[in-house]
């Protein structure tokens, strides 16, 4: 706003020039002295070397050469004049300025230019010669200049007070460029302390490189330099242009942010930066007029990058850099202005001569608009990234609690629903983590699918004019708001369809998997304080449809005491485990090819003084969630190597002891050495003992399992897979490690009499495990016909009711007799 107000209020002072008057008269001729031989003696004397014409027609160039100029004033008018001649361009080396009387004499002189160290500071800045003209009198000027550089110089003749308008005005303009760069830079010098962002530092060091250049080609530099610095950039223009062009492209880069892609383009940039620093310092011994011309080949170049840098970027919008995108056009307008006023297409004036200037001006501060603008993206893209999942662009878990907060707030009343990807923890580990994203993402598209027309169903934000009714809640658990438009009964019928819909069959990674999903929702009432208890709620609600088998489950004040007493029941399982009062019931085991027993497995039991029988399902569950599953397995063993002992003694010598072994205690990195110390007690043959692992935990952690089963294989304990079927793993990834036996999941034997499909599948399962020289087990067996089927299938191992329950370790005694005896 200051510099439009500038602009518009200042009058340009060049157009107050003497050859814009009629009373004072100019003539003027002009010699080009390529040899810079002539004296000013032999151009006095031949005065027809010299060629007629106007300043403008003076044919500048880059060419280094003398030029010769004799201006004739003559004052028409009555009074005398104090006159001042203007030199606009303080980059020359030399210019002497003598006035030459009738007789040819000179009458005075003034000798001016870089190479005169004797200058006071007004005529470094603003080189200018005062002289009077007396009233119908004429005065007669012969200008020499000689420069390595630009060497146009824009000469003017004022009134002393025009010129006194002249100056103020200049200085007016230096000083509000002046205090506006300096403004900016420190500015910005505050920000990279609080920031740590090279790209301000950048910044800093392009405004002080312009502050640099433009001292030196308006003159300013004087005021801001000490001398011996400002007289050694006057030397060096063309290196400053280069360093100018250097920060402006790695400004590019890095408010660009290519730097954090490092593409092709990237790499371009950076060797046309290193390129272009080469050149700036080999410009230091390079003569300034051949240095020059190399330097607008280098800059055409330039130009081209930068507007290739800027037009990737616009076409990924990156709306946030208007600011930056803007500030090029009054820099290249400015920056074209001033080499068509050089070749004489625009004519000089103030505002010309300082359109580069004013161009900067404007350029630097939309640039800091700009970084405002990055700093502002940046804060935004800062709280998205901590608002929102990355790989799924959805709400994470922040979000969401701080929208259901929002929501209780306002006294909405909605539903929480909670959706989990059945068993994902599990299988999670067992593939990267681009399928794990893919298949969530999947998931979420489906739902959104589903819901995203619905009004029903709440918005967490909008996103390009799109309903986002989705959040992340955590791995593998998505969420959806229900608002309480919707009753309870609608709503189950639309999360049972959205269930429908999810359900099919996916392959990831070999994995084929049966897609399921489970639902927790918890209602919000008027008694519901925070959006913490509310999500609490819904995940206790998540997790009752889990342990209970349901599709989905809605959370109910009784759950609160049941976790209650579940964490009873914890505690007393611990005291159950430490005063020995659990049991261990054996199902026998049949070698199907001569129905002679091969063992039996040992099934954990619990009769809880209170409550009665308590289901494994139920309180092993309790044991892995709260801790001491391991203490409860190193039981089990214990007490397996105990009864096996008395059945060695027993003179069963080969009978085999199968024991389940949870994921938690191949976790557990003290599982070997704990089995290792209970089987010292007893010192049994290892072989004997079977240890059976579901597939879950193949897929916990597959290297530590690897290292675990090699070790068990070494003492001599055969390994089972356990449950085959149920799980994510395939036959083969249990070829990858040492397994002696295969127990296929009894789901696939209930009803292998009457499905044909169960049969192909257990004949292939057994066919594909004999191929990998594994035992196979089959549980299940609940009739002759299975039986029979299954030795039609070659299966080595038969375990179900058709032969015995589960039973006490004094019944199994008995049923060992009676079943030999037989």
């Amino acid at each position: 706003m200051l510099i439009l107000f500038l602009v518009s209020a200042i009058s340009d002072p060049t157009q107050r020039a003497i050859d814009k008057t009629y009373s004072i008269h100019s003539n003027t001729t002009f010699l080009l002295d390529p040899t810079d031989k002539l004296t000013t003696q032999e151009l006095l004397l031949k005065p027809n070397l010299f060629s007629q014409g106007a300043l403008t027609d003076i044919p500048w160039s880059f060419i280094q050469q003398t030029y010769w100029i004799k201006i004739k004033l003559n004052n028409k008018a009555n009074t005398p004049h104090s006159l001042v001649a203007h030199f606009d361009n303080p980059m020359l080396d030399v210019l002497h300025v003598m006035q030459i009387g009738q007789d040819l004499n000179i009458l005075n002189e003034k000798l001016m230019g870089d190479l005169n160290l004797d200058l006071n500071l007004s005529d470094k800045k603003t080189p200018s010669y005062e002289f009077n003209i007396a009233s119908k009198g004429d005065v007669k000027l012969l200008i020499k200049i000689k420069t390595t550089g630009i060497a146009k110089t824009p000469i003017r003749i004022y009134e002393y007070h025009d010129y006194l308008t002249l100056t103020n005005d200049i200085y007016l303009i230096w000083g509000i460029f002046i205090g506006i760069m300096l403004m900016i830079a420190l500015y910005n010098l505050v920000l990279f302390f609080g920031m740590k962002d090279c790209i301000y530092l950048i910044y800093i060091s392009y405004i002080i490189s312009v502050l640099m250049l433009m001292g030196v080609v308006l003159g300013f530099g004087y005021l801001i330099w000490p001398l011996s610095i400002q007289t050694l950039f006057q030397q060096q223009v063309v290196s400053l242009n280069y360093l100018i062009a250097v920060f402006t492209l790695l400004f590019a880069i890095f408010f660009l942010r290519y730097h954090k892609e490092k593409d092709t383009l990237y790499n371009l940039a950076m060797y046309y930066t290193l390129f272009m620093t080469v050149m700036g310092i080999a410009s230091l011994w390079i003569p300034e007029y051949i240095a020059a011309q190399i330097f607008f080949i280098v800059l055409f170049i330039f130009y081209i990058l930068s507007f290739v840098l800027i037009y990737k970027k616009l076409t990924i919008n990156f709306h946030w850099a208007k600011f930056y995108i803007i500030s090029w056009l009054p820099l290249i307008i400015g920056a074209a202005i001033q080499p068509m006023m050089l070749t004489g297409v625009i004519e000089y004036s103030f505002l010309a001569r300082h359109a580069f200037l004013i161009g900067v001006l404007f350029e630097v501060t939309l640039m800091a608009m700009a970084l405002a603008e990055r700093m502002s993206h940046q804060k935004e893209l800062a709280f998205y990234n901590a608002t929102h999942d990355h790989e799924l662009n959805l709400p994470n878990f922040s979000f969401l609690e701080t929208t259901i907060q929002k929501l209780i707030d306002n006294d909405r009343r909605f539903s929480v629903c909670l959706i989990e990807v059945s068993r994902f923890n599990t299988i999670a580990p067992y593939i990267s983590n681009k399928e794990s994203q893919t298949l969530i993402s999947h998931v979420a598209n489906d739902i959104d699918f589903h819901i995203n027309t619905d009004s029903h169903f709440l918005y967490f934000e909008r996103k390009n004019n799109l309903e986002i009714k989705i959040a992340k809640a955590k791995d593998g658990v998505l969420a959806i708001l229900a608002s309480r438009f919707i009753n309870e009964q609608e709503l189950i019928k639309q999360l049972t369809q959205l269930q429908n819909s999810l359900s099919k069959d996916i392959n990831l990674s070999g994995f084929f998997i049966n897609l399921q999903t489970k639902i927790g929702i918890y209602s919000a009432n008027e008694s519901c304080e925070t959006a913490a208890i509310m999500l609490k709620k819904s995940f206790q609600a998540l997790d009752k449809s889990k342990r209970e088998g349901l599709n989905m489950s809605f959370y109910q004040t009784s759950d609160t005491y049941n976790i209650a007493q579940r964490l009873t029941l914890a505690t007393e399982l611990q005291q159950a485990i430490q005063n020995n009062e659990l049991q261990l019931f054996h199902q026998p085991q049949i070698n199907l090819a001569d129905t002679s027993i091969h063992g039996s497995e040992v099934l954990l039991r619990w009769q809880h003084p209170v409550h009665g029988f308590i289901p494994p399902d139920m309180f092993i569950r309790i044991a892995e969630d709260t801790g001491i599953i391991n203490e409860l397995t190193m039981w089990v063993l214990n007490t397996a190597c105990q009864q096996l002992s008395l059945l060695i003694d027993l003179n069963y010598t080969e009978h085999n002891l199968s024991i389940n072994i949870s994921g938690r205690d191949v976790a557990n990195h003290d599982f070997l050495t704990k089995v290792k110390d209970i089987l010292a007690q007893y010192k049994l043959p290892t072989n004997l003992l079977n240890f059976e692992l579901t597939e879950s935990v193949m897929v916990s952690d597959f290297n530590h399992l690897s290292k675990l089963m090699k070790n068990l294989s070494q003492m001599g304990i055969q390994v089972s897979v356990d449950d085959y079927g149920t799980g994510y793993s395939s036959l083969a990834y249990i070829s990858q490690l040492p397994f002696n036996e295969l127990k296929i999941d009894k789901s696939f034997i209930l009803d292998l009499a009457e499905s044909k499909r169960n049969l192909t599948i257990v004949k292939t399962t057994i066919d594909m495990a004999k191929s990998l020289e594994l035992k196979v087990v089959a549980e299940g067996i609940e009739s002759a016909e299975i039986e029979k089927n299954l030795m039609n299938c070659h299966c080595d191992i038969g375990q179900g009711y058709y032969y015995s329950k589960p039973l006490e370790f004094g019944q199994f005694q008995q049923w060992l007799a009676d079943y030999k005896s037989n």
